[in-house]
């Protein structure tokens, strides 16, 4: 008979699994009030609970089945992202996912997660007393870089980028020495050209457009200008859903995936947008404080990772959103629309919940 220790209800972070699960009903309702919201409400719903079923689940396994198959897990999603070339669809310009009947799959989501898995199962098995240099990064940035061109070339310029900030991170959190910082300024100087020719001509001018929008209004400035206004006709307490006209009149492009932040806006106003920010803050800060308790540096490099991977998105999101970072294509984490995300997000969250529980029952 299956034996379910009591004590994890006990130590079962309530606030942020509720935290997290806030932004899931909020996800449902934002898609549904938008112009898309009868198409895809009733799949987002779905996605939110398998999300919560999966946090659950991964909550209660053995921490040490995560470990043990981290790279296996990496190298299977590194398979998939190797497919999506061969038999993935085309979607908004880019080749990204692949369809399995009913629904889709976004493998360069579930990369995020696997990367910090790996990352840190590595970490945890070459430990050094000493700081880290370059020949002691060679196979951590293999792993990094492999995946990472391979996004590129979908072409996925924004989780790209949340890759590598996360690999990044990660190596920084273990520490390096001074030179290995001089070098890697120079090289990421030396790369800028060949990493700019990976991108489509179409990700140069959004990044160009980011400068002054107004000089291409019709085309590649034209997300961020209409997501401008949708923000600021927003005003402090919002239009309403009903009388959000820059959704409702499809102004607002992508307002239930990449620029669903600005619905929010719109529709909720000024106020609201920062409550929705305290929310994220709360569980960014959260999830931070679990490096208290850590036992393991598998366990603190998979906190610091699902940190900055939720973060940044956040960041570059509202970023992208209000104009202050280029539009690179990157969801608002639980809210915006798509099963990839979603569930990649829900999954890091239950690993959280199950590092604190562990240490908490065997502290």
């Amino acid at each position: 008979m299956l034996q379910i220790d009591k004590r994890k209800f006990k130590y079962f972070d309530y606030p942020l699994f509720v935290a997290v699960c806030l932004l899931g009903v909020l996800s449902v309702f934002l898609i549904y009030t938008t112009d898309a919201g009868k198409i895809f409400y009733n799949k987002q719903i779905l996605w939110e609970l398998i999300g919560v079923f999966l946090c659950l689940l991964v909550a209660n396994i053995d921490l040490k089945l995560i470990k043990t198959y981290a790279f296996a897990f990496y190298i299977f999603v590194l398979f998939v992202l190797l497919v999506v070339f061969f038999i993935g669809f085309v979607g908004h310009g880019a080749k990204r996912w692949i369809s399995l009947g009913f629904f889709n799959i976004q493998p360069s989501e579930f990369m995020k997660l696997a990367i910090i898995l790996v990352l840190a199962a590595y970490f945890d098995e070459y430990i050094k007393s000493s700081k880290y240099n370059f020949k002691d990064l060679y196979l951590p940035f293999a792993l990094i870089l492999f995946p990472a061109v391979l996004i590129i070339k979908q072409p996925d310029l924004g989780t790209a980028l949340i890759i590598l900030i996360i690999g990044l991170a990660i190596i920084l959190s273990v520490g390096v020495k001074k030179t290995f910082l001089i070098k890697s300024v120079i090289f990421f100087l030396i790369a800028m050209p060949f990493f700019w020719s990976l991108l489509k001509n179409y990700q140069k001018e959004r990044l160009i457009a980011f400068i002054n929008p107004y000089l291409s209004p019709h085309t590649y400035g034209y997300h961020i200008i209409q997501s401008e206004i949708a923000v600021g006709s927003g005003g402090l307490f919002g239009k309403t859903a009903a009388g959000a006209t820059q959704t409702i009149l499809n102004f607002l492009p992508e307002n239930h995936t990449d620029f669903i932040f600005a619905a929010f806006c719109e529709q909720w106003g000024f106020i609201s947008a920062v409550l929705l920010i305290s929310l994220y803050l709360f569980i960014i800060f959260r999830c931070l404080s679990f490096i208290d308790i850590a036992s393991s540096i598998f366990e603190k490099i998979v906190i610091i990772g699902v940190t900055v991977m939720l973060s940044v998105s956040m960041i570059f999101n509202i970023g992208m959103t209000i104009g202050l970072l280029p539009v690179v294509g990157v969801p608002l984490p639980f809210v915006s629309y798509g099963g990839s995300a979603v569930i990649t997000n829900f999954i890091a969250i239950g690993i959280l919940i199950n590092i604190k529980i562990k240490n908490q029952i065997y502290r």
